[in-house]
């Protein structure tokens, strides 16, 4: 009997040891500030965002008005590893206590590195605030993303409060999503981290009101902008830039799904239907963005005669990839249309699989086809929800051109 309560003692107390060591080694409940180290010679270069343990297995990462659920999240002894919806970029970090670090992985990338990256528990200020503001940046702006040989025009939209500001960058070919930071005297620091996007924006207002600074995305691209206030910001109409190459009037192509089943525009299902034809990559947080907004028109107009078929132009070709990818990007945003395997991201080989159109020039890009199966539109880019009223707009316009192409 006494032998029996001995071994009863011992393995309690090794339930209770395995229960401490659970603890001890899962992320605490609470808020966290992760950051990334972009530049291992320079302590001071980080990409900070916002975490949220809700438990142990679920985070929530906040960019502005954005709120990512991530929920595949696993432990072995102190080591926890965090996969990202969608992008299934990952964390595999130490926990000790109120700090985690690590390395992070986008495996999206042709080229995989990792990027140190450490957090700190009870942290909610992204950036140190040292100073109070002394300059409002709230409104528009002209803006000009430099490089090498070139540059590329942008639109600047901020809400500044205090020390603290929220934005975006509208491009030509889509946006820069949710941005969240911080302004100290004439100084600006914005940042976001969705999965693939990992964004540093920093820049000084200058005696002129010019904004001069850096933009760098990951440990990667660094690049120069510049930006002037105005009330009327301009880019290109997005309708303008991909167009039918002359002697077009339609696209055609053949393409496998993740089932490995040839689909063709020229499918009985397509017939006599408006048509949109999503390009895209998994790899794409604007392809996300445009991809929630087609999953909503798809179930709003399919029961009115409208389709939708997505091709997929991935880092990697291999069929195995693909699959994979689309499986998650499937599950993760309840795709309902056809994802189909059209080639290479790399926009030279994409335009080689689509050579109706003068050029690739935006992941996404949406073409919109008519019953007879005419090219009626196409955008180049998207608007996402960060963009707010442009974004509003977008969905508005989308809307009444489907609404047209239907009652024909």
């Amino acid at each position: 009997m006494k032998q029996k309560l001995i071994l009863y003692a011992i393995l309690l107390f090794a339930i209770y040891s395995c229960n401490v060591n659970k603890t001890e080694n899962t992320l605490k409940k609470g808020n966290w500030l992760f950051q990334l180290q972009i530049d291992t010679e320079n302590a001071n270069k980080i990409i900070p965002f916002n975490v949220e343990a809700l438990d142990a297995h679920k985070l929530i990462i906040t960019n502005a008005e954005e709120k990512i659920t991530v929920s595949e999240i696993a432990y072995k002894n102190d080591s926890v590893f965090i996969k990202m919806p969608v992008f299934g970029s990952e964390f595999k970090g130490r926990i000790n206590g109120n700090s985690i670090s690590g390395d992070y992985y986008n495996y999206n990338k042709s080229t995989i590195s990792a990027i140190p990256f450490s957090g700190k528990y009870g942290i909610v200020q992204r950036f140190e605030i040292s100073e109070n503001a002394t300059t409002n940046l709230t409104g528009k702006w002209q803006a000009s993303f430099i490089s090498e040989n070139d540059s590329s025009p942008a639109v600047g939209t901020f809400d500044q409060k205090g020390n603290y500001i929220t934005g975006t960058f509208q491009t030509e070919t889509g946006d820069y999503r949710y941005l969240q930071g911080v302004v100290n005297g004439n100084k600006l620091q914005l940042s976001c981290f969705d999965g693939a996007h990992a964004f540093l924006f920093e820049a000084t207002q200058n005696s002129n009101g010019e904004l001069k600074g850096v933009f760098k995305s990951g440990n990667t691209w660094s690049q120069k902008w510049v930006a002037q206030k105005t009330d009327k910001p301009k880019l290109a109409d997005m309708k303008t830039l991909t167009f039918l190459n002359p002697g077009h009037e339609k696209i055609t192509f053949s393409f496998p799904n993740e089932d490995g089943k040839m689909v063709s525009l020229q499918d009985e299902k397509y017939q006599n239907k408006v048509v949109l034809v999503q390009i895209f990559g998994t790899w794409c947080p604007n392809c996300m963005d445009e991809t929630k907004y087609l999953v909503e028109l798809h179930k709003k107009y399919v029961p009115l005669g409208f389709e939708i078929i997505g091709l997929d132009f991935e880092t990697k070709t291999d069929f195995d990839y693909f699959k994979k990818r689309i499986e998650r990007f499937r599950k993760d945003l309840n795709v309902p249309y056809e994802l189909l395997l059209a080639g290479s991201a790399n926009k030279k080989l994409a335009a080689e699989t689509l050579p109706m159109l003068n050029k690739v020039i935006s992941y996404p890009t949406a073409i919109f086809i008519d019953k007879s199966g005419k090219v009626r539109e196409i955008h180049t880019g998207f608007s996402g929800p960060g963009t707010g009223d442009n974004y509003l707009q977008y969905k508005k316009e989308t809307e009444e051109l489907i609404a047209t192409l239907l009652s024909e």
